[in-house]
Order: structure tokens, then sequence, then C-alpha cells
């Protein structure tokens, strides 16, 4: 697991001595949950701007060519995404992003449990036939593919299912060693 800072922000020292802490443990304890691997992942820490920023970045580097243009289709995307959010998972060509806002983490336990929730995002991609999936999904919403509404409905269901999965794991954020906070 790699650990940057996107930006300086409040309580950054504090969240990424955390992350330092639990990181691991939560990888492992989220994979052996879900029963499957944890790719290789980049946690970066920034503010909430730089949550959407870095996801949309980072999904548009592995939907491929020729979506710089497609503004509309961008905005349609960035549109899915909650005004505020609190941390966000994307794909890499290497393995996955984590983007978490350090300032809306002040609290070691809410931070625990949205590791939690996103390292599980993490592996949930990484399942066997996850990725390919999500980048066809993602090739389809930046308009590189045809759309298909079915396959879109499908995916969205999906991804419903996989939210609810990684809610349903954050109790299991109690289980990481206290915070020295």
């Amino acid at each position: 697991m790699k650990l940057t800072v996107h930006r300086h922000c409040r309580g950054v020292d504090r969240v990424e001595q955390r992350i330092r802490e639990i990181g691991e443990q939560a990888g492992q304890l989220v994979a052996r949950r879900i029963g499957g691997p944890l790719p290789l992942v980049e946690i970066v820490l920034t503010d909430r701007k730089g949550v959407a920023s870095l996801v949309q970045q980072a999904d548009v580097a592995l939907a491929g060519g020729g979506v710089s243009w497609r503004r509309r289709a961008v905005g349609r995307v960035l549109d899915h995404w909650d005004v505020r959010p609190l941390a966000g998972t994307a794909l890499t060509p290497s393995g996955a992003l984590v983007a978490i806002d350090t300032a809306r983490h002040r609290n070691p336990r809410e931070l625990d449990r949205t590791l939690v929730h996103e390292l599980a995002h993490c592996v949930q991609l990484n399942l066997p036939g996850a990725r390919e999936r999500h980048i066809a999904y993602l090739r389809q919403q930046y308009c590189i593919t045809a759309h298909s509404t079915t396959d879109e409905a499908a995916y969205e269901r999906l991804i419903d299912v996989r939210e609810q999965q990684a809610e349903n794991l954050e109790v299991f954020a109690r289980q990481l060693p206290k915070g020295h906070h």
C-alpha cells in the first residue's frame, strides 16, 4: 500500500499516521471478508475537490483515448458524485486508487470505517472479470463505445450491491487497533 499526500490540509499528519497504523490490517480484513485479493492500492490524502478530481482523472485515464473533448459525458459522470465526497475509489493501470478528504476525517474511528469501505471497493473491483467490466462501463459513460442502457442498468445495479456490501463491512472497522489519539 502506497500513501501519498496530494493536498496538505488540516489534520493530514494525523490521518497519514492512522492509515500507516491500520492500512495493511484493514486491507487484509476486507480481502478475507470478500474472498478476493487486494490489488496494489495507492491511498492519496487530499481535500474535497481533490477526491472527485483524482478519481475522475483515474477513470478518464483508464477509459482510454478520446475522453478529453467529451465534456458533456465527463459532466454526466461527475454528476454521480456527492457534492462533498468523503472519499472515492478508482481503478488504475497497476491497481487501485483511494482518495480521502483529510479534513472530513477528524475522528479516527470514522477514518477507519471510510478506509474499510474504500478498500472493500478495491477488492470488489479486483475480483475476476470486475476490472474489465468496470472499464467497459467507463468507456460507455464517457461515450467512447456504444452506449447500452441494458448494460448500464445491470452494471449500476451491481454498483448498488457493491456499495451495500462495502457499507456492511464498515462494522468490521471496530476490529482494527484503537488509535493513539
